[in-house]
C-alpha cells in the first residue's frame, strides 16, 4: 500500500505544478509620464556688455596744512564729521598776528601822513619853480620826496595787507562740502606754516569709478567703433552702469571723462575713469560709496537688439555642450543643443543653435524637472505660471542717459 500511495501524492503534486503554469502572468502597471514645468522663451531688446572690476576714488580731495606758525588752539569738528563749506575747522594763536596787523595799520598812518607833507611841500616848490622862485635842485628835491612818500606808502598797505592775510590764516575753513578725516594735530601743538598737515576733506556727492580693461577688449571696441556700431568716448559720453560688490543689478550710472593715453605694459591694461553722481542714503553715512571701495562696472557693447532669452536653470549641459529640454506638440522630448550669450538677471540669451532648429518664442522650454526627462521620452508639461509684469525675470533695465559733467572750474 505505501508505494502506491507514494505514486498517488506524486502525481497529485505535478499536476498542481501543471495547473500554476497555464496561469498568464499579471501586466505591469504602466508608469504615468513624469510631470515638468515649462516656459516660454522671453523676446528683449538687450545690450552686450563686459564686465571689470574696479576702485572708487575721491572727485576732490583737499590737505589742509597751516599756512601760518603758531600754537593750535581750537578744533571745530569731529573725526570723520560731514562739514559744509566756510565752516570752521582750526583756529590757531592769533596774538603775534594781532599785533603785526596793529603795526603794520600804524605804519600805513604814518607813510599816509608822510605824503601829505610831502605832496604839499612839492606844490609849493613846483608853484615856486614855475613862477622862477625857486630853483631846479630845491624842486627835484621836493618832488623825490613826494616819490618816496607815496611807494612808502605802497608799502605799507601791503605790509597790512600781509598781515591781514596771515590773520585770516589763523583760522582754517572747509573749502568745500565733503567729509572730513580725523584731526592730525592736537590743541596746544605748534603748527609750522605750509608743513604741518591738520586734517584732509574729501568731496563725496560726486566719485571717480577708475578700472582696468584688458586689450583684447580694447580691441574688440576699436573695431566696432571703426565699423560705425559704437561712438569712441572721446567724441560722445559713454554711460557705464556701477554696482557694488554685494548688488545683484548694477543701480548706479557714471560718464567715462578719461581714458589713458597708452596701455600699460607690464599688465597689458587701459586705465579708464568714470564720473558717477554718488547716490544719497536716508541715514549715515549719507552716501553709498566711499572712495576707495570694490565696484562692479559693466560696459555696454554696441548698439541695443533684440534677442531670445531663457532661464538660466533651463540650461543643461553636457560635455561642454549646452542645450535645453523642448516638449513638442506630442508632448515628447526634445534636446536641442544651443550656444548662450550674456546673463541678464535670471534669465540667459540663446545666441545661436547648431543645427536645423532653433529656440523659438513659442517653444515650450522644460525649467523644472530636467533630471527626470530624456529624449524621446513623453512628460506631462505643465504651464508655468507668469508673474505679474512688475515681477517677470530680471532683464537689464534702460539706462537713462547721464549729463556731462560741467567742467571744473580752475583757480
Amino acid at each position: 500500500m505505501r508505494p502506491r500511495h507514494t505514486v498517488c501524492l506524486v502525481l497529485l503534486a505535478a499536476a498542481v505544478a501543471l495547473v500554476g503554469c497555464s496561469r498568464k502572468p499579471p501586466e505591469p502597471v504602466k508608469t504615468p509620464p513624469p510631470v515638468v514645468i515649462v516656459s516660454n522663451p522671453v523676446v528683449q531688446t538687450v545690450s552686450d556688455y563686459e564686465d571689470f572690476a574696479g576702485r572708487t576714488e575721491a572727485y576732490k580731495v583737499v590737505e589742509l596744512k597751516a599756512r601760518v606758525t603758531g600754537h593750535l588752539r581750537n578744533i571745530f569738528f569731529k573725526d570723520g564729521q560731514d562739514i559744509e563749506q566756510g565752516k570752521p575747522l582750526f583756529e590757531i594763536d592769533d596774538l603775534t598776528y594781532r599785533a603785526q596787523l596793529a603795526q603794520a595799520q600804524a605804519a600805513l598812518v604814518k607813510a599816509d601822513n608822510r605824503l601829505k607833507t610831502a605832496t604839499d611841500t612839492y606844490a609849493i616848490v613846483d608853484e615856486g619853480f614855475k613862477g622862477g622862485t625857486e630853483g631846479k635842485e630845491k624842486y627835484l628835491a621836493a618832488l623825490g620826496v613826494k616819490q618816496e612818500a607815496e611807494a612808502d606808502v605802497k608799502s605799507a598797505r601791503a605790509a597790512v595787507e600781509l598781515a591781514s592775510t596771515n590773520l585770516r590764516f589763523c583760522r582754517v575753513y572747509a573749502p568745500f562740502d565733503g567729509r572730513l578725516s580725523r584731526s592730525m594735530v592736537d590743541e596746544e601743538n605748534l603748527v609750522k606754516a605750509d608743513e604741518t598737515l591738520l586734517t584732509n576733506i574729501v568731496r563725496l556727492d560726486e566719485i571717480y569709478a577708475t578700472f582696468d580693461v584688458d586689450e583684447q577688449s580694447v580691441l574688440r571696441r576699436r573695431k566696432l567703433i571703426d565699423r560705425g556700431s559704437v561712438s569712441s568716448s572721446r567724441s560722445e559720453p559713454l554711460t557705464i552702469r556701477i554696482g557694488q560688490a554685494d548688488d545683484d543689478d548694477f543701480p548706479l550710472t557714471g560718464l567715462v571723462v578719461f581714458s589713458d593715453n597708452q596701455l600699460d605694459s607690464d599688465t597689458g591694461t587701459l586705465r579708464i575713469r568714470a564720473l558717477v553722481h554718488n547716490r544719497r542714503i536716508k541715514n549715515s553715512p549719507v552716501y553709498m560709496l566711499s572712495p576707495g571701495q570694490f565696484v562692479r562696472v559693466r560696459v555696454p557693447l554696441g548698439a541695443p537688439r533684440t534677442a531670445v532669452l531663457v532661464p538660466e536653470k533651463a540650461i543643461g549641459s553636457d560635455q561642454g555642450q549646452r542645450f535645453v529640454f523642448v516638449v513638442n506638440a506630442q508632448n515628447t522630448v526634445e534636446r536641442r543643443n544651443v550656444i548662450v550669450g550674456q546673463q541678464y538677471g535670471q534669465n540667459r540669451v540663446i545666441e545661436t543653435a547648431p543645427g536645423d532648429k532653433t529656440v523659438t518664442p513659442s517653444d515650450r522650454i522644460i525649467i523644472e524637472g530636467l533630471l527626470r526627462v530624456r529624449q524621446g521620452a513623453e512628460v506631462n508639461p505643465k504651464q508655468f505660471d507668469t508673474p505679474k509684469e512688475k515681477d517677470k525675470g530680471k532683464v537689464e533695465p534702460k539706462v537713462e542717459r547721464a549729463e556731462a559733467p560741467a567742467p571744473r572750474e580752475r583757480k
